[in-house]
């Protein structure tokens, strides 16, 4: 088991050792004082920013997960015992430690089904509390809330960006949430400013910093930050507007949102949680106990990739933003989007389904010369099998392998077809393709 403690006090943290991490949480004075980690330090900037002194239960929250994030980071999964599943004790003070205790449980079950990993949470207290808001007074450049309505992931994806145009065209009024990882920053802004409408941006940037400059690329805790990041937003617009409950829309395309593994091997590595149902009902089953105002929405969870882009309220705009989105799940590496990791293939597949033209490079662009090649072509044989197996397959039993969903009759119908809707929509694009 690796223990990874955090504290915004460098001082307070235990030295550097094989198994233990600490990690300066807010700040980076402790990066020279020798050995410690550092995540946070550029987010207190822009919650100062809103202008409005924000609740020590949201601020706990984004604690909390900023922690999450250090520990899914700094801890390399290549070094557990079967290669992916890490034992990992988190120690985080916390300003209201009471009301976080009582969620230990529901917190760990959240965690243990979004990563995959065991999690141990030990709250204690001397938490950080909220920073103190700027004023205008101070002539800090302040975000603009008033008569905004709703919060919005927006990650400079394609489906995120169908879910701001959309909002806006139904006259709503979004705070646009960003989780700004190096080089996603560009994107999100040639997005943006290609929407016209009432919106604001509230863009942050976690920035874990390791010690030895070597981080986990897994990632599977990155929703559970996006989501406090959005919590914080959706707290500032309640306070401004005086509104009692805030949504919190997560635009994401239900078939990649149920991500049913493709095939038996995928249950575990290669099959991501981070907008499953399931870990959305957790959070907001927290949310309600913990008294957050926020209510998760996912506008799309029973539609498609190809139905999101088809539906679009204003197809001017997407066009000229589409070739801006990211889908891939590799790009960062190379800084170009690899055309056959699974979320390539599903963009691939909506944007010829839909009719809709895009000048996006991609590494390998010819997934047909691609085959010759099994090293590198594992997702797209992994769709090709499941697709092979779809005509006799029970959905019911193939959705359910990646997480417990609703009992609803009506929803488990809408869950079964958004899957074959999807698959279908893969299989159309690689006859096209010429594999198929």
């Amino acid at each position: 088991m690796t223990v990874v403690e955090i504290h915004h006090n460098p001082n307070l943290l235990s030295p550097f050792a094989p198994q233990l991490i600490p990690v300066q949480i807010y700040g980076n004075d402790g990066r020279k004082q020798g050995k410690i980690a550092v995540i946070g330090n550029p987010v207190i900037d822009p919650i100062k920013r809103l202008g409005v002194s924000i609740s020590a239960i949201e601020f706990d929250f984004l604690t909390l997960a900023l922690a999450v994030t250090a520990a899914d980071t700094f801890i390399q999964r290549k070094f557990s015992a079967d290669g992916w599943t890490r034992e990992i004790n988190l120690e985080v003070p916390l300003y209201k430690p009471l009301v976080w205790k009582n969620q230990k449980n529901k917190l760990e079950q959240a965690l243990n089904f979004l990563s995959g990993d065991l999690w141990n949470i030990n709250i204690t207290a001397s938490g950080m509390k909220p920073p103190q808001p700027y004023t205008k007074k101070q002539r800090h450049r302040l975000t603009p809330l008033k008569g905004r309505d709703c919060v919005c992931l927006f990650s400079g994806g394609l489906d995120s960006a169908i879910g701001a145009i959309d909002l806006i065209e139904k006259k709503r009024s979004p705070l646009l949430v960003s989780h700004s990882y190096k080089g996603d920053k560009s994107y999100q802004e040639d997005i943006a400013n290609n929407i016209s409408g009432d919106f604001s941006r509230f863009s942050v940037n976690a920035h874990p910093i390791s010690i030895n400059g070597k981080t986990d690329i897994s990632m599977r805790t990155r929703s559970f930050n996006f989501l406090a990041f959005g919590a914080v937003g959706a707290n500032a617009v309640a306070q401004i507007n005086k509104l009692e409950k805030v949504n919190l829309f997560v635009p994401e395309n239900g078939f990649i949102s149920l991500n049913a593994p493709l095939t038996p091997r995928r249950i575990g590595s290669l099959s991501t949680r981070t907008t499953h149902p399931y870990f959305f009902q957790l959070i907001q089953e927290i949310f309600d106990s913990v008294g957050i105002k926020t209510e998760i929405v996912n506008p799309y969870q029973f539609k498609t990739k190809g139905e999101m882009l088809i539906d679009c309220k204003d197809q001017k705009v997407l066009q000229n933003i589409v070739s801006n989105t990211v889908s891939c799940s590799k790009w960062k590496r190379d800084k170009i989007q690899c055309g056959k990791c699974v979320p390539c293939i599903i963009r691939r597949s909506s944007i010829f389904v839909s009719n809709t033209t895009e000048s996006t490079s991609y590494k390998y662009q010819n997934l047909l010369a691609e085959i010759k090649h099994p090293e590198r072509c594992d997702d797209l044989f992994a769709l090709m099998i499941a697709i092979k197996k779809l005509p006799t397959a029970k959905i019911g039993a193939w959705i359910s392998s990646s997480g417990p969903l609703s009992n609803d009759p009506i929803n488990w119908k809408q869950y079964k077809q958004v899957f074959s809707k999807g698959m279908d929509e893969v299989k159309n694009f690689l006859i096209k393709e010429g594999l198929i």
